[in-house]
């Protein structure tokens, strides 16, 4: 379990020098691009000096939002990086076309970008900055651009996450087009003006290339910024991945494993809220350092265990070995950093009992070192990472239940077992994990176990 920290004074400035650099450049590139703005259309000195301190607050209050709330994005050299440009590659066309229609200004990008790559609270609130923005940039103050894009980035925001399954792309399109006529609809009663049609075909253009633009652009910002999307792993869980293939060939255990350890995840997650799609994938990919030497794990084997000839501190150094593998291949195969995290977590610090114990019973009157035979780590740092050692830790045990004995009562008892063992032991003390939902995750396995070994009927026999 998380433990408690103490409160700490909030120090807006503390923080590494990228942070610091990159919100005086943010700030700097706003504020002049905007006095130019200002001073090519010819707004008088209040105006200018109004607009400028408004706008500067509220950049302020993002930032302040960011320290105290996202503390975990902005310590991230590539979130922060990827704030940036998303920030540049908004701000520039959005000042070079403010004196068109502002129902064509694609500042929504900003915001479906922010949500897919990063968090969807996050994008609301740049949205709602960039949307000020866009009303203190007309010639007046302009209520219509603020209510319009506030509007439609929230709406954006929240459901661009919706596109995990391509079909739903057209859907995501074609309700934000509508959303955007509504809004346009509406503004025209409350202003009581006729509707003119170019303002409706505009928004629903603006609606549909923010679409395309954004889903268009999510392989550059993953491949550039090492973030992972829905999309982004749910290509990853496909059979047809060449690491799915090897594991196929080369380690059909495995991936049988995977994939059980997969559906544990998955629903365990799912159940906790969490991001099942990344438990999912993590599980997949979780054991693909056994790739180097398949046949010294039992689920490979099927006949001789090489083990057998080997002394146990050896056979211990192999097994570690797979999470260390796992994760160079995972690098040279280019997963995404959440995905090679996983891979090194999901057995944390934990002990390789067997060896370590039969090392112990070879040399009676020797010291045997428990960290020769310990994982390297690190501990579970996320709820998708415990999520995966506990689900993978389940699926082994109940695969050793004898046959005979295999049913869910005495299933249930192991998975409470091994959540406890796991929780005694510490290695999830770095997630997130609250005790109600390791009853959760519990229940999610024993779900999933239901759904394996339900009663079957007993067919009539022939005559």
């Amino acid at each position: 379990m998380k433990k408690r920290q103490e409160k700490k004074t909030i120090n807006l400035f503390q923080g590494n020098i990228l942070q610091i650099s990159l919100a005086i450049i943010t700030l700097l590139i706003t504020v002049g691009s905007i006095i130019a703005y200002i001073l090519g259309n010819e707004y008088d000195t209040n105006g200018i000096i109004g607009t400028v301190v408004i706008l500067i607050l509220m950049f302020f209050c993002v930032y302040f939002y960011c320290y105290t709330q996202k503390k975990e994005l902005i310590d991230s050299k590539n979130t922060l990086l990827l704030l940036f440009f998303t920030y540049v590659v908004i701000f520039i066309p959005f000042i070079l076309i403010s004196n068109v229609s502002y129902y064509l200004m694609p500042i929504v990008i900003g915001a479906m970008l922010i949500a897919l790559l990063l968090d969807i609270q996050l994008a609301i609130i740049i949205n709602g900055f960039y949307a000020i923005m866009a009303s203190l940039l007309t010639l007046e103050f302009n209520w219509e651009v603020l209510v319009f894009y506030l509007v439609y980035g929230t709406i954006a925001a929240l459901i661009i996450n919706q596109t995990k399954l391509r079909r739903n792309i057209v859907w995501v399109a074609l309700t934000l087009m509508g959303v955007n006529a509504l809004l346009i609809l509406s503004i025209s009663l409350i202003n009581n003006v006729s509707v003119f049609e170019v303002d409706i075909l505009y928004g629903v253009l603006n609606a549909g290339f923010s679409v395309i633009i954004t889903l268009g652009s999510l392989p550059l910002w993953e491949a550039l910024f090492d973030v992972v999307t829905p999309l982004k792993l749910l290509e990853l869980s496909n059979s047809n991945q060449k690491l799915m293939q090897r594991l196929l060939i080369e380690a059909p255990g495995t991936l049988h494993h995977s994939q059980l350890v997969a559906n544990l995840s998955e629903t365990a997650t799912t159940d906790i809220g969490g991001d099942y799609l990344l438990a999912r994938a993590g599980a997949l990919y979780h054991d693909i350092g056994k790739l180097k030497n398949p046949n010294m794990f039992k689920e490979n084997q099927s006949g001789e265990n090489p083990h057998d000839d080997f002394e146990p501190e050896k056979s211990a150094r192999i097994i570690i070995d797979h999470v260390e593998y796992g994760v160079k291949l995972a690098k040279d195969f280019k997963l995404p950093k959440n995905i090679r995290n996983i891979i090194q977590q999901h057995q944390g610090t934990t002990l390789v009992k067997y060896f370590y114990y039969k090392a112990k019973e070879n040399n009676p009157q020797e010291l045997v070192k428990e960290e020769d035979y310990r994982y390297s780590g690190p501990i579970p740092q996320t709820n998708e990472a415990a999520v995966v050692m506990l689900a993978d830790s389940v699926e082994a045990a109940v695969r050793c239940i004898p046959q005979n004995e295999k049913n869910l009562e005495k299933i249930e008892e192991v998975i409470q077992k091994i959540i406890k063992m796991k929780l005694d032991e510490g290695q999830l003390d770095k997630s997130e994990l609250k005790i109600k939902e390791l009853t959760t995750i519990s229940n999610a396995f024993l779900k999933v176990y239901k759904g394996m070994y339900h009663e079957r009927i007993d067919y009539p026999k022939e005559a």
